[in-house]
């Protein structure tokens, strides 16, 4: 059963480099979030690029975890002073409020002893007007959707692999044939520009075409990386 939640949670995506996916790893265990998983994606850049740029190799390890915000607060807080989100290529943290969740993830969150300090923490820096684009096509349309998302703005973005489900009743209503293999792609875009890069990917690879595309967009309260993005 899902329950709204009143106790200011969030789900934090970290996604870097793969050569500093032992020393997330470590960094979050440590910071012990009640929630925490770990899996790998690809960056936008073709590996010449990343070469030339000194970006590190395109391959990115990527952490998501829940926790209550004062956690998220400590949690970016050594993110920050371990690991160089302002050297480019190093990648990017965020945090995205939860407004409902289920019993079990509540009931774990609830269970965290807060150190009054932790409390009491302020996050480094402001919370800035972001938000995550999460774009899901067709396997091997991740190329077209990062050419119409840079067209509108776009500076980067993370490829996911996932595996539709869709129901017999949502193949009907669009009339199109579900293809199992899916092109997850994560974006992270400024508030006043996010609609923008939205409409150009709808337009290049949307429901009509043959990516078979959908978007949508979730409201950031922190972030750290990605250097002139994230600055005020």
């Amino acid at each position: 059963m899902a329950i709204k939640s009143d106790a200011c949670l969030e789900v934090m995506i970290t996604i870097v480099d793969s050569s500093l996916e032992h020393k997330l790893s470590d960094y979050f265990k440590k910071l012990h979030p009640p929630i925490h998983f770990l899996t790998h994606g690809i960056g936008m850049a073709q590996s010449e690029v990343y070469e030339i740029l000194g970006f590190g190799s395109p391959k990115k390890a990527i952490s998501i975890s829940v926790q209550p915000r004062p956690l998220s607060n400590h949690i970016l807080n050594t993110l920050h002073n371990k690991i160089e989100f302002n050297k480019p290529g190093t990648g990017i943290t965020f945090t995205i409020p939860i407004g409902s969740a289920s019993s079990y993830i509540t009931q774990i969150c609830s269970k965290i002893k807060m150190d009054h300090t932790l409390e009491q923490e302020e996050i480094i820096m402001s919370a800035h007007p972001y938000n995550l684009i999460i774009t899901i096509v067709n396997k091997g349309s991740f190329d077209q959707v990062m050419e119409a998302a840079n067209s509108a703005g776009a500076t980067g973005g993370t490829l996911l692999h996932g595996r539709g489900l869709a129901t017999e009743e949502a193949v009907k209503f669009l009339g199109i044939t579900i293809q199992p293999e899916k092109d997850i792609i994560l974006i992270l875009a400024p508030r006043e520009s996010h609609h923008k890069i939205m409409e150009s990917i709808s337009h290049e690879v949307g429901i009509n075409t043959p990516g078979k595309g959908i978007c949508f967009s979730l409201p950031v309260n922190s972030a750290l990386g990605l250097g002139t993005l994230i600055e005020e």
